[in-house]
């Protein structure tokens, strides 16, 4: 038998038992969200694969800033009507009328590379860990598509990486998409993780301004720890850009905690379903979508925008070798985990 025959026939058996888990998940509820789960998976598989063979054509044609927008409006048209899932944006222009920004936006769960693929703007690409470019299918287009990648164990060349992205913002008048909060918060509530310095280093570094997206609280419509994934609507906020120009690295703290107010603000007005929900602890163990083999899993694509901690050395060089040293050293003796439960994410303070 032909390898292609099996590939077709192993497709077939996935997709005949996945609408098998939908169907009954008429009687009993969790079994509906692991179908839809692993829709989304498929879904993934597919787009990520047409991601990488389009990469390959806009970067011929001179058009390789097109290529994640492209492979993510793929995977948001094609699964957001299957699952139910209805994504409404306000002040979309903004992320289309402003080149180059650093844009940054709330974090909550797996379901957010989903959200990405709708909300994504042409001429824009994600920072992942460099660890995500050996994941199969995802981590190939990433490659190919101009992924920022960071090393986290290896400051030299995260250095080095960050000024190829400013360089390429420069030139190609290109955004960088970044999660401030630096992981997934998993509220039930509208709420988020203190941010990260990393992003707003950035956009003082480059020099350009900082375009805030707020994701309302959709705890409603995706939930693993009460195995909920549903039909329903999600509303996306983009507020007005926010200018670096004349803004010093004594102004960063005050940049940080303004942003994040303000899209706080935003969060919790425009979450009303998710407000009236009473407050619960996530447990961690809830959270795993992934085997314990670390093998990627549907919506690991996620995880490719945690890393962004590693940019807060970038302005401050003058920190002492041997400090430095000793948190890389701790750093690399963690290990870099691909599983996107809630995962440690170590901040390198240099204002020393």
């Amino acid at each position: 038998m032909a390898a292609s025959d099996v590939l077709l026939s192993a497709l077939g058996i996935v997709i005949a038992f996945t609408m098998s888990l939908n169907i009954l998940g008429l009687i009993y509820r969790p079994l509906q969200f692991y179908g839809k789960f692993m829709i989304c998976f498929l879904s993934m598989c597919t787009c990520a694969s047409y991601g990488f063979f389009a990469s390959i054509v806009l970067s011929l044609i001179g058009k390789k800033g097109l290529s994640q927008w492209t492979a993510g409006r793929a995977f948001s048209m094609l699964t957001c009507p299957i699952i139910g899932l209805k994504i409404n944006i306000k002040n979309e222009e903004i992320l289309k009328n402003t080149r180059p920004a650093v844009i940054i936006a709330n974090h909550q769960t797996e379901l957010d590379v989903l959200l990405l693929g709708r909300i994504f703007p042409k001429y824009c690409s994600v920072t992942a860990k460099s660890s995500l470019k050996y994941v199969p299918f995802l981590g190939w287009f990433m490659m190919i598509s101009g992924t920022v990648f960071i090393d986290r164990q290896n400051r030299g060349k995260a250095i080095k990486a960050l000024d190829g992205a400013i360089n390429t913002m420069k030139t190609n008048n290109q955004c960088v998409f970044i999660f401030p909060e630096g992981t997934r918060s998993y509220f039930p509530e509208p709420d988020m993780l203190p941010f990260k310095r990393g992003a707003f280093h950035l956009a003082l570094q480059s020099g350009f301004p900082i375009i805030p997206v707020v994701i309302s609280n959709y705890s409603h419509v995706f939930s693993f720890r009460k195995r909920i994934l549903q039909a329903g609507n999600i509303d996306v906020q983009v507020l007005d850009p926010v200018s670096t120009e004349g803004l010093a690295s004594e102004d960063l703290d005050e940049l940080v905690e303004a942003t994040r107010s303000k899209m706080l603000d935003v969060l919790k007005q425009i979450s009303p379903q998710a407000a009236k929900q009473p407050t619960s602890e996530v447990d961690s163990e809830d959270t795993t979508l992934l085997s314990a083999s670390g093998t990627a899993n549907g919506l690991v694509a996620v995880d490719a925008i945690d890393d962004d901690e590693v940019l807060e050395p970038r302005i401050s060089r003058d920190a002492d070798a041997s400090e430095l040293s000793a948190v890389l050293s701790a750093t690399a003796t963690e290990g870099t985990d691909l599983t996107p439960d809630v995962s440690k994410v170590i901040e390198l303070d240099t204002r020393n």
